[in-house]
């Protein structure tokens, strides 16, 4: 309204004007304290995602991490069963190897008195061959 509309009125509306314009302010005022309020509970809501959001991206992450460590953990515990497997077969093989070596230095120690007793035998043919022949002109005389 312009002034010449303001004048015009009489006290009683003039009252009413005001009146309704106190409670238009007030009514603005309570609008932009809730809208104030609204962005406020907004803002909060969204705060409250991100950091769900983040410790939920927290979980996952040490979650995964313990995921990897009970990996870590599970090959070397199969690496520790596969070395002691290994050392106990080398170990087997080992003690087969000394059981084979004895056997054979048993064998050889046998083939050694054999060929002794042989080397000594054509020894005494070689150096007797003249009584052999003399040993059997005897038995035939």
């Amino acid at each position: 309204m312009h002034q010449k509309d303001i004048a015009a009125l009489s006290d009683e509306e003039e009252e009413n004007l005001q009146q309704l314009m106190l409670n238009l302010a007030i009514l603005f005022i309570f609008l932009s304290i809730i809208g104030i309020i609204s962005c406020v509970y907004q803002i909060k809501q969204y705060q409250s995602i991100r950091r769900k959001r983040s410790h939920e991206s927290t979980l996952q992450s040490a979650a995964n991490i313990q995921n990897q460590a009970e990996c870590v953990h599970k090959m070397k515990a199969a690496t520790e069963s596969s070395r002691a497997d290994m050392q106990d077969s080398l170990e087997r093989e080992v003690e087969e190897l000394r059981a084979f070596q004895q056997e054979v230095r048993g064998e050889l120690g046998t083939l050694k008195t054999a060929l002794t007793v042989l080397s000594q035998r054509v020894q005494r043919e070689v150096l007797r061959p003249d009584d052999a022949e003399s040993h059997r002109k005897g038995k035939t005389e």
